[in-house]
């Protein structure tokens, strides 16, 4: 147990007044690192205080961790201030976020009674960046121009949003100047405004499931752990759950349908419940996170005070245990979900029955989930080269010592064959491309076995 550092009477004081744990704790940490530096609070300046909420313990936090942090620390610091301890205001340098008024309120209240929470705050966050734009420019969204808006466009780049949020942006503005051009309230068509070819494309990444080494070495440090933390990320990586329907799990999660075990997922990101069966293994996993403390209680993952466990919780514990594994991407706690749908593809599950198990609403979202692994490309070109010469009516090669077919030949024979008789698709496409990697391979192998003595 960590030793508690020597507070000043003042700071004794101030946790006298009924200081609720975590800022406590947080008052304990900051006074540990004030003394590590040998500083005191008459000689703490604002760029102190920023190096200690960015590393309170020697790691760095998230920026959203670090204002939760400045948030508990605040009354302290101004307790502090009040004093004559502390030299500076210890004000939060955040700005009021834009309020929402007339036309844009009236567009908001419009969406309440048919989207979720999540997506109502999506829209005020685009309509707060549109009007953000035009009250700096002096501009109004009812006179607009195709010129005057066009700028914007620019500015969303060179402002360092990601994509998806630029995306989600102009699709939410261009949703509330089509309902502005429904109230007449628009003198240009809202599609001119903002056309399709102003909507940046998303990028479409591959999953990225995690190597069978690192999954192997990775389950059994879970399996290991002494902590429900980490019981919980197993039960992700044996179910396929997303982070927030893991912690959103019902203390009694789990359902009997004749003789076999099965989770019930609650209302996720896609709005839908579904039924996952479950191994034994899973099931033990459930059993002991139902045994750990505290309760009863009304989650199956235990958080503090037997609230919902946070993200940011888990996340730091799959950074621990995923600490060296043996894969060259970082481990997010998507790609545990990546594994499982790669895994029970590769093994024989049919597409409909994956989607369901994933929660999909269109199959297009599982077929990304389809990972090409090495020994799936090695069967679809063994079943081809087989067509092939059932096709063709190639003859068996003799049994004298005759020379051995030259793989690369064969290759190049089947890419023609297939630009010749298999009209342009995105699998024709995939198909040729992976023929070229193996050409590839095979002059790299011949090139190594020359070189070898």
């Amino acid at each position: 147990m960590k030793q508690l550092p020597a507070l000043p009477e003042s700071t004794r004081r101030f946790l006298r007044t009924g200081v609720r744990r975590r800022r406590r704790l947080l008052v304990y940490a900051f006074h540990r690192w004030l003394a590590r530096r040998r500083l005191t609070l008459a000689e703490l300046t604002r760029a102190d205080l920023q190096r200690f909420l960015a590393r309170p313990t020697g790691t760095l936090v998230t920026p959203r961790i670090r204002i939760q942090y400045g948030q508990l620390l605040r009354p302290y610091l101004q307790w502090s201030y009040d004093r004559g301890l502390v030299r500076f205001v210890p004000a939060l340098r955040r700005r009021r976020p834009l309020e929402l008024t007339g036309f844009a309120s009236e567009f908001i209240a419009s969406l309440v009674p048919t989207l979720r929470p999540a997506t109502l705050h999506r829209y005020v966050y685009s309509l707060r960046k549109l009007y953000s734009w035009l009250n700096e420019h002096g501009l109004a969204p009812e006179r607009m121009t195709r010129a005057a808006l066009a700028p914007w466009f620019q500015a969303l780049h060179t402002s360092g949003l990601h994509v998806v949020s630029r995306f989600h942006i102009l699709i939410d503005a261009r949703a509330y100047l089509r309902w502005l051009g429904d109230q007449r309230r628009m003198r240009t068509a809202p599609d001119e405004l903002i056309r399709k070819t102003d909507i940046p494309k998303l990028p479409q990444y591959l999953p990225r499931p995690l190597t069978a080494e690192a999954d192997r070495e990775l389950q059994r440090r879970l399996t290991d752990a002494d902590q429900p933390g980490a019981w919980a990320l197993l039960l992700m990586r044996r179910t396929g759950l997303r982070i927030g329907e893991l912690r959103s799990l019902a203390f009694h999660c789990l359902r009997a349908d004749q003789q076999r075990s099965l989770l019930k997922v609650p209302l996720g990101k896609l709005n839908s419940e579904r039924l996952v069966p479950l191994d034994a293994h899973a099931v033990e996993l459930i059993r002991q996170l139902q045994r750990a403390a505290p309760h009863p209680r009304a989650w199956l993952v235990p958080g503090f005070g037997g609230a919902q466990m946070g993200y940011h919780r888990l996340r730091r514990l799959l950074s621990m245990y995923s600490r060296d594994l043996p894969d060259p991407i970082r481990v997010t706690s998507h790609r545990l979900r990546h594994t499982y749908a790669t895994e029970m593809l590769s093994a024989g599950m049919s597409l409909p029955g994956v989607m369901r198990l994933l929660g999909h609403r269109d199959f297009h979202m599982t077929m990304r989930y389809a990972a090409v692994t090495s020994q799936t490309l090695s069967d679809e070109y063994a079943k081809a080269l087989t067509r092939l010469a059932s096709k063709y009516q190639l003859p068996a090669p003799a049994p004298s010592a005759a020379p051995a077919p030259d793989p690369q030949e064969l290759l190049a024979h089947l890419a023609r064959w297939l630009r010749n008789h298999i009209s342009p698709s995105r699998r024709r496409k995939a198909l040729l491309q992976r023929i070229e990697r193996a050409r590839s391979e095979v002059q790299k192998l011949r090139t190594s076995s020359k070189l070898s003595p």
